[in-house]
């Protein structure tokens, strides 16, 4: 096996437009064809005031963060706000740091470097990012990018001792004086998992083909990479709403690589989740590999754009069928998509991957298998609320466990008890505020469950064909995943037991 020549990742961490720090890497370093240098420009979360320690480390602060240094946003013990406080705390993130990134690509000195990188075919490109500390961001951005180079803009010895004690990278210096102090020298060439292409073993599942558009999914998931964003936009025709799936704050597109590979990218919300975070999620998310969860092909991380990228899956969401009250969802599709759904959040669960069990995130094929998407990437349960729809704010409640309000941390027992609500909203359809006489789903379904009432829950649309016992059985599963209290509720793989085992009954005599 040969070996390639090692591509130098350069990342540069400053709290400032640091042109002469950028401009030092590009005319000192031994860099080549192909070499990659980030400008990472450190942007301090919720306004909180910067450090009093140094002046070169930080910027100046903007009238933005000192309109932003409010005791109530530093406010301790608070576990989560009002779904209107995160959102504004989220989109002011969101707009300090579109302000340094124009800031950066408009700045004169740096176009001049991009140009004389070009000149060079050297990769150079500025990215403001949200970060704590400079130390911890430097850490982490270092090893997320694939770092053979840091360049630290900090002359406190605090930062230099946690980057060195964190890193095994070259690591150098800007003094005080402006001089570039190298702290370690470069090692020796060796192979980076960032120059080697992810390539998954071949898996065969048993619904490889949809039997009726004959959509094939790809056996070995094919590679996982990084997309640029100039790759997604070209793929839907520059985000075109023509391949729009999804219009919620997290939009959904369908896409065709120029293989002709169909493939759905969903956007995030960039303010709720670091660079390194998404970066590292992405490439956990890249090793998954079962039946009943979407293969993830790969990720775009560019600036303040996030984007997962995953096969494509032929027939929506179980969300888009539920609100479209959909004929086709049998009694027994809606059995084989529970259990197929709880297969997939079990095998999650083995890779410690929790979190956004939720109708929109289970994909169909036209054969009704389902598959789980979106899982791990959400950081709090308010940002896909839509302030201007009350039943929008109520639906993304019921999905959490009770717990979650103390914890504010996913779970597998968490993940059971929206699990639960998952089965039971398969069971009873998609309820509006007037059919459970403007009561929230749960408080309007709790009653009937203790009650024993079981056909008053029960979709109209599958009263006709379904079957008792299985449905007296499936009752006592989502009972046990709602429990209040998380030390009574069943376990994920006493589920799948159970929802197998009634999946598996034979006598598909109809109620009566």
């Amino acid at each position: 096996m040969f070996q390639r020549e090692r591509v130098e990742r350069v990342v540069i961490i400053s709290s400032g437009l640091r042109v002469d720090l950028a401009r030092w890497v590009l005319m000192n370093l031994p860099l080549k064809q192909g070499d990659i240098i980030r400008l990472f420009r450190l942007v301090q979360p919720f306004g909180r005031p910067p450090s009093l320690g140094c002046g070169i480390c930080f910027s100046k602060p903007t009238n933005y963060e000192k309109s932003n240094w409010t005791t109530s946003t530093l406010t301790p013990g608070r576990r989560l706000d009002t779904s209107a406080t995160i959102l504004q705390k989220q989109e002011s993130i969101e707009r300090e740091i579109i302000e340094k990134q124009d800031e950066s690509q408009s700045n004169i000195e740096i176009q001049h470097i991009i140009r004389l990188a070009e000149s060079r075919q050297i990769d150079f490109d500025t990215s403001a990012e949200a970060g704590n500390s400079m130390k911890e961001f430097a850490v982490q951005a270092a090893k997320d990018f694939g770092a053979t180079y840091v360049v630290l803009d900090s002359p406190r010895k605090e930062d230099q001792k946690y980057v060195m004690d964190n890193l095994t990278c070259a690591i150098l210096m800007m003094s005080r004086t402006g001089r570039v102090e190298i702290l370690r020298d470069p090692k020796p060439e060796d192979v980076h998992p960032h120059n080697i292409t992810h390539m998954q073993q071949e898996l065969i599942f048993d619904d490889n083909i949809c039997t009726i558009c004959g959509h094939e999914r790809l056996l070995n998931g094919g590679f996982f990479t990084q997309f640029s964003y100039a790759e997604l936009a070209f793929s839907t025709y520059g985000f075109s709403q023509k391949y729009v799936l999804s219009k919620s704050r997290k939009r959904v597109y369908k896409g065709t690589l120029p293989s002709g590979l169909q493939i759905i990218i969903r956007k995030h919300f960039f303010a709720t989740i670091k660079e390194y975070e998404f970066r590292s999620l992405a490439l956990t998310l890249g090793n998954v590999r079962h039946e009943n969860v979407a293969t993830l092909l790969g990720f775009c991380s560019e600036g303040y754009h996030r984007f997962l990228v995953y096969e494509y899956v032929c027939h929506q969401s179980l969300s888009t069928h539920l609100s479209a009250r959909s004929e086709e969802l049998t009694w027994e599709r809606r059995l084989k998509i529970a259990l197929g759904t709880c297969k997939g959040l079990q095998y999650l669960h083995t890779n410690n991957i929790f979190g956004c069990m939720r109708p929109k995130n289970i994909l169909l094929t036209h054969d009704f298998h389902p598959q789980l998407a979106n899982f791990g990437l959400t950081k709090n349960p308010y940002e896909d609320l839509n302030h201007s729809s009350e039943a929008r704010v109520l639906k993304t409640f019921e999905y959490l466990a009770p717990e979650y309000g103390e914890t504010g941390t996913d779970s597998s027992i968490t993940d059971v008890y929206s699990f639960g609500v998952v089965l039971l909203e398969l069971l009873t359809g998609r309820k509006t505020l007037e059919e459970t006489w403007g009561k929230s789903f749960l408080r309007w379904a709790r009653p009937l469950l203790e009650e024993k009432v079981y056909m008053e829950l029960v979709d109209p649309s599958i009263k006709d064909n379904m079957n008792l016992l299985q449905l007296v059985l499936i009752v006592r599963v989502l009972e046990n995943c709602l429990c209040y209290d998380p030390r009574e509720r069943c376990s994920i793989s006493e589920v799948v037991a159970d929802l197998t085992h009634i999946v598996e009954i034979q006598d598909h005599s109809p109620a009566q």
